[in-house]
């Protein structure tokens, strides 16, 4: 398959519609876990920075 061509569905059998569905549903699962990651880690930074902030500038 030629990589600048689109997914012609019609000319292949559902199978391979299947296969390549299930396989980009993969591809987007792993990335949103990796988006998600990022962000809770920004967060729990974020939590313990105020923490830490508002225990030591309480005064």
């Amino acid at each position: 398959m030629n990589r600048n061509s689109k997914n012609r569905y019609d000319q292949t059998d559902e199978s391979e519609v299947f296969k390549h569905k299930s396989f980009m549903a993969a591809k987007n699962r792993k990335r949103f876990a990796k988006i998600m990651k990022v962000v809770l880690y920004a967060l729990a930074i974020f939590i313990i920075a105020a923490c830490i902030f508002a225990y030591f500038f309480d005064k």
